[in-house]
């Protein structure tokens, strides 16, 4: 293959951003959004997997496509995520569900202040991609026809059952006609330009529609277009695209022995795969992992994981983002090239620690071996590969307890009656009684949000079918469950606490300056809160600057933390859900430890009304004043077991205390602290104050500046100025 990367890279960059799409090979993306709008009830009556398999039909016989000169990859007019086609009739059929619900608007109510974010969830699939690409399309659809045949042969082919696989087959048998389009297309356009690259593109799909995948080539081609079929078209996201080194490895190896492809060959064909989702550019970033720990002890880290990590670095991509298993095993080399990438800001990586997760996955049921092969998806989360779904459906806002305790159930900022009364300010006399009044508040908002989810959850075939995923998974099949619904043999619900530190940091200075110092009675408190700080600007910066905050070492306010969160913790995990599952409790905050924050009133911590609160497992946003190896120290007092959604912990650091050799050996000492502390996810920031505050002054000469804000990177110009804000004042903290 001749090296065109460099001059085909300014239109792959385009390709989903300012798509070029014959209009004789089909409509548009918002074309098509029209016709399903003009039509939108016309499947209601079909049984639900049926219909969305007719939807999908629709969509892929009349969407345009190109097999475009610059790629190795076709384009479907089906790529924003935020406009997919399908959601026309998926909030069709939502709306249908949601007059059922008997809370749905208890659930828009507490949405709406800030108690709880709780949503349909369909953003945690991740197909067994073992399986998968030793399968192709073809062979799924096989397997589940043979499924099919002995669900008839044991007479347990239901009406449910025979609708979940007509559902498959329609849905797969599409795939295949859809698959043949794109191939035709490709060899004709090759005649009639003479391009032998489109011959190659139209063989690869050919392929991986037949059979399964046989080269590195063939492999992305086919991880990419059932991404495709299921994100952009199918509406289920698919939240990894694997373990790639470890799943691709022998592949890589036969193509270099058999002459098959180069070296160079084979990191073109990443370079043409990771520039899909870089076009596409989802917010949040498409996760895949590397790495891992085979049978017998050893690294999984391989040859196509150093060769992965180069081109990421020099693509300096956001996305994929890669999440990086590692163990006492993991080649130094390998951990300080990743670390080096970060230091340098030429990718978006996080550490995931085999000892501590692997502890916690078997503490809740996991096998050993389901443990050390456990996929890693979305921003940290890890799941057993092949037999697990889950949902993130409910994201707790652990201030607005806090305010509700203050308030006796009102909420300051809308003026409603949200929370539980737990008596007035003046009443609370002591310390014990005030953190009570907030522990009943969180457990009411848990116990809410349980109650909503168990009534939504059982209906998520109802509203979106898995047509693409479920035959990607064995028990599905086996049972023939909707595999996103109900049909894994882990059906998990989390959910996720957010602004845990913070609120630490509240409590103890209700604890500290009402109960202990008497500096201001519970009821003045709640009244300078409610006023937002206005004319108790003093107090409120000799609060700020108090050292006793969460994130420093502090053996006191550790143990507080550790109890604090057992306590929110224990009202979730192991309760069942309307899944066959259970909830799992997490420290995962996403983008909600700034949007709840805009709905949440001041807090006792010294924060104001709308700022954000602390995000993931991590202090509150320039808190932490003790360096990092005391911000490890706090973290890790928490009990592991208590999350088995998560806890990551964000660190940033200085420029100046990485650099060099002696840098990138104080990184490792962290990460490696970290993991030794059975810690489970990791990440980093590196900037100076001054580089973020020129950044701000000048966004033009500093266009590619990526900042971590969750599990995912995104551009420094692209946050509002209240953001860029918080990460330059903790940049200067940690400067201090």
């Amino acid at each position: 293959m001749n090296n065109r990367f460099d001059e085909d890279q300014p239109f792959l960059l385009r390709k989903f951003r300012e798509p070029v799409l014959d209009p004789s090979t089909g409509m548009t993306n918002e074309e098509i959004r029209q016709a399903l709008a003009a039509r939108v009830s016309d499947w209601d009556d079909l049984p639900r997997p049926v219909g969305k398999a007719r939807v999908f039909e629709f969509i892929c016989d009349n969407m345009a496509i190109a097999i475009g000169p610059h790629d190795l990859f076709p384009t479907f007019a089906c790529h924003n995520r935020h406009r997919r086609p399908f959601d026309v009739v998926k909030n069709h059929w939502d709306g249908i569900l949601n007059q059922r619900l008997k809370h749905w608007n208890d659930i828009l109510e507490g949405n709406r202040v800030g108690r709880f974010m709780l949503w349909k969830d369909f953003d945690h699939s991740v197909p067994d991609w073992d399986d998968t690409l030793r399968l192709g399309f073809a062979g799924i659809l096989r397997r589940a026809m043979e499924a099919k045949a002995q669900h008839a042969a044991n007479g347990t082919l239901d009406d449910d059952a025979r609708a979940y696989f007509d559902g498959i087959e329609i849905t797969y048998r599409c795939i295949h006609r859809t698959l043949t389009r794109f191939a035709d297309l490709a060899r004709a356009e090759a005649a009639a330009e003479d391009d032998p690259r489109r011959l190659r593109v139209a063989a690869s799909i050919e392929a991986v529609r037949d059979r399964e995948p046989r080269s590195i080539y063939e492999a992305l081609q086919f991880i990419y277009l059932y991404f495709m079929f299921s994100e952009h078209i199918d509406f289920m996201q698919v939240r990894s695209l694997g373990n790639m080194d470890r799943q691709l490895i022998g592949l890589y190896e036969d193509d270099l022995r058999t002459g098959r492809d180069t070296e160079e060959g084979v990191r073109e064909c990443f370079d043409y795969f990771f520039m899909q989702w870089i076009s596409i550019n989802n917010n949040w970033g498409q996760p895949a992992y590397l790495g891992g720990t085979k049978a017998d002890g050893s690294t999984e880290i391989n040859a196509l994981s150093y060769l992965i990590l180069d081109e990421l670095g020099k693509l300096r991509a956001m996305t994929p983002k890669f999440q990086l298993k590692i163990n006492h095993n993991t080649p130094r080399a390998f951990l300080r090239r990743a670390l080096a990438m970060v230091r340098d800001h030429n990718a978006s990586l996080v550490f995931i620690c085999e000892p501590g997760l692997w502890r916690i996955l078997m503490a809740h049921g996991a096998s050993a071996e389901e443990a050390r092969t456990c996929d890693i998806r979305g921003c940290y989360e890890a799941g057993i590969l092949g037999k697990s779904n889950g949902t993130g459906s409910a994201h707790i806002n652990l201030l607005k307890a806090i305010e509700f305790a203050l308030n006796n159930g009102t909420d300051p900022v809308s003026g409603t009656k949200a929370g539980l009364e737990t008596g007035e300010a003046e009443s609370l006399a002591t310390f014990d009684d005030f953190y009570a009044a907030v522990c009943r508040q969180i457990g009411k908002t848990v116990a809410d949000g349980i109650t909503y989810t168990n009534e939504y959850e059982p209906c998520l075939e109802q509203v979106n079918p898995a047509n693409v995923f479920s035959p990607t998974i064995r028990n599905s099949l086996r049972t023939a469950r909707d595999g996103f619904a109900r049909g894994c043999v882990y059906n998990s619900t989390g959910i996720l606490f957010i602004g845990a530190a913070t609120a630490v940091d509240a409590l103890l200075a209700v604890r500290k300056y009402v109960y202990e110092l008497g500096v201001v009675s519970l009821a003045e408190l709640r009244d300078i809160l409610n006023r937002n700080w206005e004319g108790a600007e003093k107090l409120r910066t000799r609060i700020l600057n108090d050292p006793l905050k969460y994130g420093n070492g502090i053996p006191e306010v550790d143990a507080f933390a550790a109890d604090f969160c057992h306590t929110f913790a224990s009202f979730v995990n192991g309760v069942p859900n309307a899944r066959g599952g259970c909830y799992r409790a997490s420290i995962h905050t996403a983008r909600q430890f700034i949007e709840l924050g805009k709905r949440t009133g001041a807090t006792p911590d010294g924060r104001a009304f709308g700022d954000e609160m602390s995000k993931n497992a991590s202090p509150t946003m320039g808190m932490d004043r003790q360096g990092v190896t005391a911000l490890i120290r706090s973290m890790t007092t928490l009990n592991p077991l208590d999350f088995p959604g998560d806890f990551p912990l964000d660190v940033m650091l200085l420029p100046a205390t990485v650099r060099g050799e002696e840098g990138l050996e104080a990184m490792e000492a962290l990460v490696k602290t970290y993991m030794e502390r059975s810690g489970w996810a990791i990440h980093f920031n590196i900037f100076s104050p001054e580089e973020l505050i020129e950044a701000q002054k000048h966004p033009e000469k500093y266009e590619g500046l990526q900042v971590r804000v969750c599990g995912w990177n995104t551009r420094f110009n692209d946050m509002d100025k209240r953001e860029q804000d918080a990460y330059i004042a903790r940049a200067l903290n940690i400067a201090d």
